[in-house]
């Protein structure tokens, strides 16, 4: 394994009025002057290139939940980072190996990440056989929890019995913070109808596990809802560089609007940027978290950056009363405006959860250094967590209990503005009748 030229692991131990500033329930820290060693977490993301806008506001907030707990139990806390990215882009072979280095630190005892759903599926297997526990703030790809969307969804996710495959007879070791595509892809949808008014639009995907799945619930809640799709879809590989014919297509056909799923990296931005001179400018433009608040992305979009649209498969913690705080310390603790974005705080509480779990299972193994399976059970049983995002407890499969999908929009075109990025609108699918709100 390869560390990021220039990150160290990064060891946090602070006062014990600190650790009592956490929110509550949430930090796990306590004020015991004993040194009994070091615990390591990891945290594994793109943190070099194009995608390094997203990674590194991760790693951050990871490290700001380490702050915000100080001691734990006695033990420091050293968040561990592992890029990820090859030739700037994820990769899910280097992640695999960044999980096997992982496995070979005795006192790394679980890790926040990845970012991308694809990276996940060759982690998890690793992971589970392991008993290491994994805690993503990022992916949102169905089939690793699932056996297929949400019933209420007229499309086929096809998991085919994936997410047991990738766990084998392991127990879960796999959670996360943000909801599923299929609540993501439908809830843009609903605003492309509701809001913006769009009755026909052209689809493309990267192809890839988040981008494809994202793209086909979009689609799938776009016709239920009286929408049509328009032109042919475009599923490109990375090799395409000319996304003009696909566009040309869907002017003809008659597209108010483009829907792409996928990540910056895999030139989601591009398609945007190459929209000019085939559709206005004021023409709306969505995609789902793997492009929200990215100046990167900003950058390749140019002049058509504006009217972009982005989810993000989690609340806006400026909409959570009890974030505030938290969204305060953070940006005393990284004053740089690229190091907050819609990320940063919901890996806060990726973070917070992790060590909160490993705090249970220090308590449940006398005050001693906890085994792995004693994190993975203690993140298992994580239930009304009070963090940023609310109130956050695992199901069965590691799913979060909060279905929430928030949508925001580029105003500008200039990349240093993208983290000012504004939330539109909300879609709670926990509702019996969820509808789009945009106050």
């Amino acid at each position: 394994m390869t560390r990021l030229k220039g990150l160290r692991p990064v060891a946090v131990v602070f006062a014990a009025s600190l650790a009592a500033a956490a929110c509550g329930g949430s930090s796990g820290g306590s004020s015991s002057t004993a040194d009994k060693g070091e615990i390591h977490i990891g945290v594994e993301m793109p943190l070099s290139g194009t995608e390094s806008t997203q990674g590194q506001p991760i790693l951050k907030g990871v490290q700001y939940a380490a702050q915000r707990a100080g001691k734990v139990k006695g033990f420091t806390i050293k968040v561990i980072p592992f890029d990820d990215a090859v030739n700037g882009v994820h990769d899910p072979q280097k992640g695999a190996q960044n999980v096997q280095a992982m496995v070979g630190d005795t006192k790394l005892l679980g890790f926040v990440g990845p970012l991308n759903s694809n990276v996940a599926k060759t982690e998890i297997p690793i992971a589970a056989d392991a008993n290491l526990t994994m805690i993503s703030p990022a992916n949102t790809g169905v089939c690793l929890t699932k056996d297929n969307a949400d019933s209420r969804f007229p499309y086929d996710a096809g998991c085919g019995g994936l997410a047991k495959q990738l766990r084998k007879s392991n127990p879960n070791n796999y959670f996360r913070v943000v909801t599923t595509d299929d609540y993501q892809g439908p809830a843009m949808a609903d605003y492309f109808l509701q809001v913006l008014k769009i009755q026909k639009v052209g689809v493309a995907s990267d192809n890839q596990t988040y981008g494809k799945g994202i793209a086909d619930a979009f689609t799938a809640e776009f016709k239920a809802k009286g929408g049509q799709v328009v032109g042919p879809r475009n599923d490109y590989d990375q090799n395409t560089t000319d996304f003009k014919p696909f566009l040309t297509a869907a002017k003809n056909a008659g597209a108010q609007g483009i829907y792409v799923g996928g990540t910056t990296g895999t030139k989601v931005c591009q398609v945007r940027a190459q929209m000019n001179g085939i559709f206005d400018a004021t023409t709306p433009f969505g995609g789902g978290d793997g492009i929200v608040q990215d100046g990167e992305c900003v950058g390749q979009a140019g002049a058509m950056a504006p009217n972009v649209f982005a989810s993000i498969a989690a609340v806006d913690p400026v909409h959570v009363p009890s974030a505030k705080s938290v969204i305060d310390g953070y940006k005393k603790a990284y004053p740089d405006p690229a190091d907050y974005t819609a990320y940063s705080i919901v890996a806060t509480d990726a973070g917070g959860i992790l060590i909160n779990a490993i705090s249970k299972a220090i308590d449940d193994n006398g005050g001693n250094m906890p085994k792995r399976d004693g994190v993975r059970k203690a993140a298992a049983s994580t239930k009304n967590y009070q963090g940023a995002l609310g109130s956050t407890s695992f199901d069965a499969n590691g799913d979060t209990s909060v279905k929430i999908i928030s949508i925001y929009k580029y105003d500008s075109a200039d990349p240093k503005k993208a983290n000012d990025e504004p939330w539109v609108g909300q879609e709670n699918f926990g509702e019996d009748k969820p509808t789009v709100k945009t106050s």
